[in-house]
């Protein structure tokens, strides 16, 4: 349990830090006034990605875990020249593998996995400015920055890039992209290819947002025709090496996780719920995909960063707690626009819910992992040992919060809001 406490003790540093921060916002609010965002962008990188990895893996020569080794596994054979989901199993999209092995040309070990996941982290926050810029009305740089001192500091994004080397903010990373691109070019054919590499980079269930998108889309035809000629090709190419194995990624909706309602409920309903079939994974679909859909529905008329944050977490949140093959790194994923757009950190109640919601999400994948994973089938196994009461009390604690943040995303509105809401 060496790396349960690890990640707790850490957590909890990081937590009092970010707490010394948020006490003295205005002190650092006056300190950011008139800087160079880029320039600390990059200086925060430094400070809270560079040199924990440094401490972590050069001098402290801790080895990389937990998904680093399933990531060495597909990077390292792909930098190879096999095939994926061919010569090796990948969970993931076929372009990801060998965006992973592109690096490992450069140094070819494990931890340059976990480096380029503290590169691709900057990134997204970089095109989260960008993105934000159009809010500086409402939003100043000073405030931005002082936002992104938070977010470097908070364990859902320090301990979840630097040890966990967790890549799900890259899909965040894609569609704040795809839109940027398109607002430069003022082509619909350049987002739709955007938003299709993105895919073919990341994960499968980048796609769920696309339905949403889509339907707030002028161009629908165009938008349509793109991506399906993506689609097209890419299935012409893969086929034929493959078959059907490239439908390996979906294989993960069938693996069991923890926490989610299903976890959840299950030894209330005295295993009675078909925990592990697949209606529980068309209820996730479905209920993910509606949350998000509503939500971006109900803020149309507002800029497409608020309508993409809330739309963004009322989603991937959503499914985070009603797909069973979902578990608490997929804080990761929509942690940015959490922390930038939605979470209102003069709300102290806000502020310390998604404080505990960071360090329960971080620590409870390896608690749960290292108890063997357990599956609660009647309520006397919760309270069978004190590690289950805390491992069950920890999953109704993150469920719980993650249905705060989704409400807080689709219902509740700021007052700095340009354009009034609904």
């Amino acid at each position: 349990m060496n790396i349960v406490l690890i990640k707790t003790v850490l957590s909890v540093a990081l937590l009092v830090l970010t707490g010394i921060v948020w006490w003295k916002k205005n002190f650092f609010l006056k300190f950011f006034t008139k800087k160079s965002t880029p320039s600390w962008l990059a200086v925060g990188w430094f400070l809270f990605r560079l040199l924990p990895f440094v401490t972590v893996y050069l001098v402290a020569s801790f080895a990389p875990t937990s998904d680093v080794n399933g990531f060495w596994d597909e990077g390292s054979k792909a930098s190879m020249g096999q095939v994926v989901y061919r010569d090796f199993w990948s969970p993931y999209s076929p372009l990801y593998a060998y965006y992973l092995g592109l690096w490992l040309k450069f140094w070819y070990d494990p931890r340059m996995i976990v480096f380029m996941m503290t590169v691709m982290d900057a990134l997204a926050l970089w095109v989260s400015w960008h993105l934000y810029r159009s809010r500086l009305s409402a939003l100043s740089d000073a405030d931005f920055l002082f936002k992104t001192l938070l977010y470097y500091l908070l364990p859902g994004s320090l301990v979840l890039c630097v040890v966990g080397a967790q890549e799900d903010v890259w899909m965040w990373l894609f569609v704040v992209l795809a839109y940027l691109l398109r607002q430069r070019t003022g082509r619909v054919e350049v987002y739709a290819l955007t938003l299709a590499l993105g895919l073919l980079l990341t994960k499968a269930i980048l796609v769920l947002v696309f339905v949403p998108l889509f339907i707030l889309e002028k161009e629908k035809i165009r938008f349509v025709v793109t991506m399906a000629l993506v689609g097209a090709v890419s299935l012409a190419i893969l086929y034929p090496l493959v078959g059907w194995e490239f439908t390996q990624p979906l294989d993960e909706a069938k693996t069991l996780r923890a926490p989610n309602l299903p976890s959840v409920l299950n030894p209330w309903f005295f295993n009675q719920i078909g925990v592990g079939e697949k209606i529980w994974n068309w209820v996730g679909l479905v209920l993910s995909v509606g949350m998000g859909t509503w939500t971006a529905w109900r803020w149309r008329n507002a800029d497409f960063a608020t309508m993409l944050s809330r739309t963004w977490i009322a989603l991937y949140a959503t499914m985070m707690i009603v797909q069973q093959s979902a578990y608490s790194n997929y804080i990761f994923l929509f942690l940015i626009p959490l922390v930038f757009f939605v979470v209102d950190w003069k709300d102290k109640k806000q502020v310390i819910l998604l404080l505990i919601f960071n360090l329960l999400c971080v620590v409870h994948p390896s608690y749960w992992w290292r108890l063997g994973m357990p599956k609660y089938l009647v309520p006397s196994d919760i309270w069978a040992a004190p590690t289950f009461l805390l491992d069950y009390g920890m999953q109704v604690a993150i469920v719980a919060l993650a249905g705060y943040f989704v409400w807080l995303a689709a219902f509740r509105t700021h007052n700095f809001f340009r354009v009034a809401p609904p």
